[in-house]
């Protein structure tokens, strides 16, 4: 079995994107101090919390419970590297300009969102009519 690296990579990440415990421990629906036991690897994050980590770094859980993020430097390293989305029920993993774009989608308010679901729609039929001719 993989060596279990869940601790090391929670800080790691936690230090690319810049994050403060406290910040990161009130995402996954936990205190600082609870946050900081997960960290050092004195207690295990129950399996809500890895998940929402996941979503946090947008990697899988997988990679997040053994890959190696040491050599990380960057938030965009983790993208290209790494990126991994979970909707609903699937898994869909992305290139790296694929990941930004939806890391940077997520970042609109709900009307810039809207907005940007409208256009790719159009751009969608536009594109089938194209097609079709």
């Amino acid at each position: 079995m993989p060596e279990l690296k869940l601790a090391a990579n929670m800080r790691c990440l936690r230090e690319i994107y810049d994050y403060t415990q406290e910040y990161v421990g009130s995402q996954i629906n936990s205190a600082r101090q609870t946050y900081s036991n997960y960290e050092r690897g004195e207690v295990l994050p129950p399996l809500s919390a890895v998940i929402a980590l996941s979503e946090l770094y947008h990697v899988s859980v997988d990679q997040l419970l053994f890959g190696d993020f040491s050599r990380v430097h960057t938030a965009d390293d983790i993208i290209r590297e790494h990126a991994a989305i979970t909707p609903e029920n699937s898994l869909i993993r992305l290139d790296g300009p694929s990941a930004k774009m939806v890391m940077d989608y997520k970042k609109f308010p709900a009307e810039g969102q809207r907005e940007v679901r409208d256009f790719v729609r159009f751009k969608k039929h536009l594109y089938s009519r194209e097609v079709q001719s």
